[in-house]
């Protein structure tokens, strides 16, 4: 009834405009031409707010449908979440003090981290997490009052945190020699979490312990960061020196030496300014044994061939100084006694290609060990059993085992990042 009014309304509109408009255009009297105007004017203001209402309406009729289905999805999805989600009790896990592994219909495993409600730390960590999205940084999905007095804080699910890990895994071989990959991977996450924050989110984690970094499916994320409204350039630092101590105290606790060049790498990364840290990922602790091969050989270029040769030699040889590497060399000597073979020359061209007891030296012999080694057949002697990529690396590090780690700072002060593609580790 209220539609046929208002169209009724409309026609009578519509014939009044017609009409006034007839009589405007023929009419010669002034006086009715600037009343018909008038009349005209009103007309044309009824007419627009009429359409304007009725497109309005279309609008807003598709909107309330629009609205209403996302409504309804949106519950549909995230049903469970923003209610205290439904457990399945026998599925329940403690992990640690306060925190569970609860099995939540339609969305599977979750952490729990149940806190009281004047829990300050745990709401900060919670709304700085929300904040992030890399995958190095712990996911946080939501929140609910367990009760009065709890909060509970719903989190992405984690097998365990690193100081469980340590329990379960060892750091290295039943050597020494070689460091856990997974151990290596682990760190090396971790690394690119801190950058994360450091880069991206303009924040440092100010919180990182051996509990704040869990295990996903074996790779590493950090969890339960703090706030940083006092933040100053030292507390980028702080981060990294929290890492030296967690991997430091963790080789104690496994009561292991640390070996060499983690000692170094350590040391490096508690110390270096964090903006020279951006090629950390290429560091030679996190490559492969064929992968430290080739950084050998393309340190070696770069020295003969860039443009700061005589400062790379000088800072080579004055950080790393001089080594009786000559007298572990076992399975090469043919190559460092290659220089006796060179007949043709005299006595003191031979001189030239000796290898001395000095880093660039030791640098050169290194690459001629690879390079001489046809197609990676790796033979000691004629007929004896071809070699690994593994045992070669094994046996030149062997000789010197701080060259590496140093050998990459001394590269990054001279601004060459070293890229090395194919990484075992991912």
């Amino acid at each position: 009834m209220r539609g046929d009014r208002e169209t009724g309304a409309v026609n009578v509109l519509v014939s009044v405009t017609l009409i006034c408009t007839f009589v405007y255009v023929y009419s010669d009297i002034d006086v009715l031409k600037e009343i018909l105007h008038k009349i005209l004017c009103w007309c044309a203001v009824a007419l627009a707010s009429v359409l304007l209402k009725d497109v309005l309406q279309s609008r807003m009729d598709v909107f309330r449908d629009l609205s209403r289905e996302l409504c309804h999805r949106f519950n549909s999805g995230i049903k469970g979440l923003l209610v205290p989600p439904k457990r399945k009790r026998d599925l329940v896990k403690r992990i640690n003090d306060g925190v569970y592994q609860v099995n939540v219909e339609n969305i599977g495993h979750v952490i729990y981290n149940v806190a009281p409600r004047g829990d300050a730390l745990s709401r900060e960590s919670y709304n700085l997490a929300v904040a992030c999205s890399n995958e190095f940084v712990l996911k946080n999905i939501c929140c609910f009052n367990q009760n009065c007095n709890q909060v509970c804080y719903v989190m992405e699910h984690y097998e365990h945190n690193f100081k469980q890990w340590l329990q379960e895994n060892a750091l290295s071989d039943q050597q020494g020699k070689n460091l856990n990959p997974d151990f290596l991977q682990i760190l090396r996450d971790v690394l690119r979490g801190i950058a994360y924050l450091h880069h991206v989110k303009k924040r440092c984690h100010g919180n990182l312990s051996e509990t704040n970094i869990v295990i996903v499916n074996g790779r590493a994320k950090v969890t339960g960061m703090v706030n940083d409204i006092s933040k100053t350039s030292l507390d980028d630092y702080s981060d990294h020196l929290h890492l030296a101590t967690i991997i430091r105290r963790s080789f104690g606790t496994k009561q292991h030496a640390i070996p060499t060049e983690l000692e170094l790498f350590v040391t490096y990364i508690s110390t270096e300014k964090p903006s020279r840290l951006l090629n950390i990922e290429n560091h030679p602790i996190f490559l492969s044994p064929l992968q430290r091969l080739s950084y050998r050989v393309i340190a070696h270029t770069i020295l003969y061939f860039g443009k700061s040769k005589k400062s790379f030699v000088l800072a080579l040889n004055n950080k790393l100084g001089k080594c009786k590497w000559k007298h572990n060399v076992k399975t090469f000597h043919m190559v460092l006694n290659r220089y006796k073979t060179l007949r043709n020359l005299s006595s003191k061209q031979r001189k030239i290609f000796q290898y001395k007891q000095s880093a660039i030296s030791y640098m050169r012999f290194c690459r001629n060990v690879v390079v001489h080694l046809k197609d990676n057949n790796f033979n000691r002697d004629p007929g004896s059993k071809k070699l690994t990529a593994k045992e070669v690396e094994e046996e030149l590090n062997g000789y010197w085992p701080q060259f590496m780690p140093i050998l990459h700072e001394i590269l990054l002060d001279h601004d060459h990042l070293m890229i090395v593609h194919d990484a075992v580790l991912k």
